[in-house]
Formats: structure tokens, C-alpha cells, sequence
């Protein structure tokens, strides 16, 4: 799975990000949680977590288990970049080091989304972007020389040793911007026939938005949004679920009869991102292809 991009356009050197369908992954940096925040007590901390993780693998092994596309929330806080949801993830440093490592030991092509939060703007998102280009320079793909990236065949990516795909919100930076190149989806339901329900609407809208050639991203979120009553019966109930992992594990099952059921209408679709991804998932999405 850790290059199966590659492998994929062995076999094709015309094959195209609009060709394929990703596996990809919500809140991926949250598979661990930094509480440096004030919530020292055991009870309390331990419903966090339970709550805000949205991933058991880090970044790294996400990447190596196929995954395709990463969704980055980062957030700015005492002149420092963290990686974050509602609360602080880790340093940015940390997901900068596994992607490094992941270029260096397989660097199959990936899209990287990042989510500007806590005190980032138009004015001071360059400093971000500078980080992210000073570092991986000579793998990023950028919109200057590709600017039509989703019908660029992946082997020119591939021979010129490039492999991250980034899009940013806001537009004082080098990358492709959200706003623009970028439509991702979140129905932020919970309850699974409301959500069946919008993710139908949300899928004829893509459809309407995008042909085949287009180059705008379009990232399907199958993801299932906990309130406060599921956080309390979780954790005082007798309950099928404790957590987000276990909140979502049937409905992340469900993904693939509503394939079925609107399989022609996902020929548009570049990605789709999950909670609590795992290998049966992204290797059932790899086959699609």
C-alpha cells in the first residue's frame, strides 16, 4: 500500500489524479492529543480524548498504509504552529518529521489540505507556507507550474521526483487555495439516515460542479458528527459506543452499499476522507480503481 500510486501508473504513464479515487482521512493529525491546556483531571482529559481523536494511526502511518489525502487543521498560539482540533494536537515540527520520513523511505504521490484556525489570516498565512516550502521545496507540485494538476499525468510528477499536492486556505501563498481548487464536503450529522441522506445531496452537487476534465478537487467526507448528548451517553451509558472510533465504525461500513447505490455518480469523486480509517477500508477504496 506504501506506493501504490506508483505502482498503479506503472501499468498506465497516462493515468491522472481525475482518473483515480483516493483514500483519505478527516482530522488526520488527530491520533494523539497534547493536554497542556488545563484539563489535568483524569476524568476529564479521558473524555477529551475519547472526543476529539479522530485517528489511531499517526500521519506516517496513514501515508504507508495507502492513504492518499491528509486533512490538516493548524493553528497559531504563543508565535508558535501546532497542529490541532478545538484543542492542540502537537508541534507542526511533528508533522513535518513524519513527512519527511515518508518522502524519504517511499514518496508515492499525496494531497496535503491545510485548514488555517486559531489566529491565522491572509495576513500572517505566508508564514506557514514559507515553513511548509522551505522545507519540502523539491516535492511540492505547485499551481505555478501545474496548473492543471488533476489532468497532468501522475508519471510526470513521478519522474520528476515530486509527490505532495498542497492546497491552503486563504491565497497569500504558493499552493492551491481552497476556495478555488478545492470542494470538501462535511454534512455535520449525527444520525446515520439524515446523513445517508445529505451525503446524497452533497454527491449531486459534485456532480453538477464537476466533469471529468475539471480541475477542482473533490473530497467526500464520510464522516459522522457526535453532540454532546452521544459524548454523555457514551460515557455514562451502557452504550455500542464509547468514543468517536466506535461511534463511527458502522457507519464507515456503510459507505460501501451507498457506493453501490450511486456508483455512477462517483466518477468525479477524487477522494474520499474517513474517521478512523483502517486497512479493510483504504484497500476496498484502492479497488475501485
Amino acid at each position: 500500500m506504501n506506493n501504490w500510486i506508483t505502482n498503479l501508473t506503472k501499468k498506465n504513464s497516462d493515468l491522472t489524479l481525475n482518473n483515480l479515487i483516493l483514500p483519505g482521512t478527516h482530522n488526520s493529525a488527530c491520533d494523539k492529543l497534547t493536554l497542556d491546556c488545563g484539563y489535568n483531571f483524569p476524568i476529564i482529559s479521558h473524555v477529551i480524548k475519547n472526543w476529539t481523536l479522530n485517528q489511531k494511526w499517526s500521519v506516517y502511518e496513514q501515508l504507508v498504509n495507502g492513504v492518499r489525502m491528509l486533512d490538516i487543521d493548524v493553528s497559531y498560539i504563543d508565535n508558535k504552529f501546532y497542529t490541532s482540533h478545538t484543542f492542540i494536537i502537537d508541534e507542526l515540527e511533528d508533522l513535518i518529521e513524519q513527512l519527511k520520513n515518508y518522502n524519504e523511505e517511499y514518496g508515492d504521490i499525496y494531497i496535503i489540505k491545510f485548514i488555517c484556525r486559531d489566529n491565522i489570516n491572509n495576513e500572517n498565512v505566508s508564514n506557514l507556507a514559507n515553513i511548509i516550502n522551505n522545507i519540502f521545496k523539491n516535492k511540492i507540485i505547485l499551481p505555478q507550474q501545474y496548473p492543471n494538476v488533476l489532468n497532468t499525468p501522475l508519471s510526470t510528477f513521478i519522474n520528476s521526483q515530486q509527490n505532495m499536492i498542497i492546497y491552503m486556505d486563504y491565497q497569500n501563498h504558493p499552493f492551491f487555495n481552497t476556495k478555488i481548487h478545492l470542494y470538501s464536503s462535511w454534512t455535520n450529522d449525527n444520525d446515520i439516515s439524515n446523513s445517508l441522506y445529505s451525503n446524497n445531496v452533497v454527491l449531486n452537487q459534485m456532480c453538477g460542479l464537476k466533469t471529468i476534465n475539471s480541475n477542482v478537487l473533490m473530497d467526500l467526507n464520510w464522516t459522522l458528527t457526535p453532540t454532546y448528548k452521544e459524548v454523555i451517553y457514551g460515557t455514562f451509558c451502557c452504550c455500542d459506543f464509547y468514543d468517536i472510533r466506535s461511534w463511527t465504525e458502522l457507519y464507515n461500513l456503510l459507505f460501501f452499499d451507498f457506493y453501490k447505490n450511486n456508483k455512477i455518480k462517483f466518477t468525479n469523486i477524487n477522494v474520499i476522507s474517513f474517521d478512523f480509517i483502517n486497512k479493510n477500508l483504504i484497500s476496498k477504496i484502492i479497488n475501485l480503481n
